[in-house]
């Protein structure tokens, strides 16, 4: 069984380890994801940075082209897609999988499960929660783009699907029938489970690993006979394929960093680009370490230069500014810390999406300018990592080496000297307090955390 995670950012291969993320999904690209020995991998769409129409555009043409490698590998083993989405409910939560019924399908149910225990997302009695906060309570439900009202999950898929969907069509999954549930043919909550058909749409109460556990158990032996799609946060990623993560020691991560020919450690170079509460609070202790040079990007200072008219002198001029700082900070020996300002910019929202991607571009030339002279990239932010692998590093995929802490990513790129540049992919709502300080100190061998 091969499990294939169209993602729609970065990081949501962040409890699994050992397999391929891929960052382009033409034909070539997509065989190495089908030949590469893990049972998972994933294509990194970054389909939460596109507007509605893009995003559907992004989905259609992958799936194009994996009907094309699976018609012309003739593979035997059955092969199950999720779409992986965001834990907060921030994304494209219909028109993703929807577009994924309509190319690879029909599907005889979705199943979502934005439940993300690492996280302590949980979903109960159809409504989803932040530990015990209903998550519209949340500053997540207030995001400039994908903001919503409510915590019942039903709600908002039929407010997604603009009348798409009726709610006789969304049915749920509760902790109750979880409990009774299992694999015996005569099991009520089974029989349900393989009734299913005409796409029907179910939302999934989790609450803990256990629960997870018994629901892709049953998943695996109704595959045999159904077909069915999956909308999910990372924790069923790791129940269904048994790839649960492994966590990576501070030993192990100073060992990825790279050296120059002199065998001295290269330095590192960390970008902040979510602009989260938590992200600017995690920026906010790396800080008040005298050795991590702070280099603040002013959101408004650039967007005023590239909404100028013949900007390409003032936009090169201003890249220029941030390398020489960047480099200045490697000469006496500072880790530099490039972050956006904490600042709103308010914008209608196609101009929202060009901003925040124009900006990732931005950021991922600089980052392509310096790789050969880094040991270690930690990138917070998934939209902005995700440009950052695909535009500036210009990679076709990374692997996945495990967490470095619970939920946060390691993964590795082959740059073009043979060496594997360690990357972290920070997602913008994870970790605590301490998290980038804890990952920086893990990079630069300094005490245990």
């Amino acid at each position: 069984m091969k499990f294939v995670v169209i993602d729609d950012d970065p990081t949501g291969s962040q409890t699994v380890h050992d397999c391929l993320l891929l960052l382009k999904w033409d034909v070539s690209t997509l065989v190495k994801g089908f030949e590469s020995k893990s049972n998972l991998f994933f294509i990194l769409a970054n389909t939460r940075s596109l507007s509605e129409n893009d995003a559907k555009l992004t989905i259609e043409e992958i799936c194009k082209n994996l009907k094309t490698v699976i018609a012309s590998q003739a593979y035997g083993e059955k092969i199950i897609f999720i779409s992986r989405g965001d834990s907060t409910l921030r994304g494209h939560n219909f028109l993703e999988p929807s577009a994924l019924n309509n190319c690879l399908g029909p599907f005889d149910a979705t199943f979502h499960i934005p439940a993300f225990i690492e996280g302590k997302r949980f979903t109960i009695n159809g409504s989803h929660f932040v530990d015990k906060t209903p998550i519209n309570k949340t500053i997540y439900a207030r995001d400039k783009i994908f903001g919503y009202e409510t915590s019942n999950v039903k709600n908002l898929l039929l407010q997604n699907s603009k009348s798409q969907l009726n709610i006789e069509d969304i049915q749920n999954l509760l902790l109750s029938d979880i409990e009774i549930l299992n694999d015996e043919e005569n099991n009520i909550v089974f029989k349900t489970l393989k009734n299913l058909k005409n796409n029907k749409h179910v939302i999934v109460d989790v609450e803990n690993y256990s629960q997870l556990k018994k629901f892709s158990l049953v998943i695996k032996k109704l595959t045999k006979q159904k077909k069915f799609l999956f909308r999910t946060a990372a924790s069923f990623i790791s129940s269904i394929s048994d790839k649960k993560s492994v966590p990576k020691f501070q030993t192990f991560c100073s060992h990825l960093r790279l050296r120059n020919n002199g065998k001295s450690y290269l330095p590192g170079l960390i970008i902040v680009g979510s602009y989260v509460e938590l992200s600017t609070i995690q920026l906010k202790n790396l800080l008040e370490i005298s050795n991590c040079k702070p280099i603040e990007l002013d959101v408004f200072e650039f967007f005023k230069i590239t909404s100028s008219e013949n900007n390409q002198n003032r936009i090169n001029n201003f890249k220029n500014s941030f390398l020489k700082e960047i480099r200045f900070s490697f000469e006496i020996g500072k880790t530099p810390v490039l972050f956006t300002s904490r600042k709103f910019m308010s914008l209608d929202y196609s101009e929202q999406f060009n901003f925040y991607h124009s900006l990732a571009s931005f950021i991922s030339e600089l980052v392509a300018e310096l790789k050969y002279e880094i040991g270690y990239l930690i990138s917070k932010g998934g939209i902005t990592t995700n440009v950052i692998l695909s535009n500036g590093l210009n990679a076709d995929y990374v692997y996945l080496e495990g967490q470095i802490l619970t939920g946060i990513s390691v993964v590795t790129y082959n740059l073009k000297n043979g060496e594997k540049l360690p990357i972290v992919t920070h997602p913008g709502n994870i970790g605590t307090k301490d998290s980038l300080v804890n990952i920086w100190k893990a990079f630069e061998n300094k005490n245990n955390f």
